[in-house]
């Protein structure tokens, strides 16, 4: 396969109004010949570590829905080299995937830049390209600075200027960028 979107960007088109992606940016983890897989990076939930994971006090730290898919898997993005679950990845420089419990206790305790995600985004065997190619997708590199965003608001916005050319004037210049 290759145009994997794997450690990419997916920028929701904004004509995509009415469900979970619109406006969302999607970080991308995995994408092969038997689907892809993926974090909405910038959709808060209203639920805190502590009351989603039992025996964790934590209730300062916020969770981040990950996707429609599956509120059962938990899985955590981080800055840290030093931790690495078994079963994780780096999926880009400087950006790490895990799921263990002891990963969350390692990074909550580090001053490591860190989210923790309920549920995925996902997508069958060419089901992404499909998508991609009905233009329902804007596919840019990911930023790392714009994973660990503070400002959740601007990130669909701030990843359109990194993709440049007209998507960057376009989010510069306009109230919707996506529907010019």
């Amino acid at each position: 396969m290759g145009n994997s979107t794997r450690g990419k960007f997916l920028i929701a088109n904004s004509s995509i109004i009415s469900d979970f992606f619109h406006n969302k940016v999607v970080f991308m983890l995995e994408h092969d010949n038997v689907g892809a897989f993926g974090l909405a990076i910038n959709h808060k939930l209203d639920v805190t570590i502590s009351e989603l994971i039992k025996g964790v006090s934590a209730s300062e730290i916020p969770v981040f829905s990950g996707g429609p898919v599956d509120s059962s898997y938990i899985s955590i993005l981080h800055n840290n080299p030093n931790f690495r679950d078994p079963g994780g990845m780096e999926v880009i420089p400087g950006v790490f995937m895990g799921r263990s419990f002891e990963l969350l206790l390692n990074v909550m305790e580090s001053k490591s830049q860190f989210r923790v995600f309920q549920g995925y985004s996902g997508w069958g065997s060419s089901q992404l390209e499909e998508e991609i190619e009905s233009k329902s997708w804007v596919v840019t590199d990911a930023v790392v600075d714009l994973i660990f965003n503070e400002d959740l608001s601007s990130v669909w916005r701030e990843s359109l200027k990194t993709k440049g050319g007209l998507y960057k004037y376009f989010a510069e210049h306009t109230k919707d960028p996506m529907l010019n």
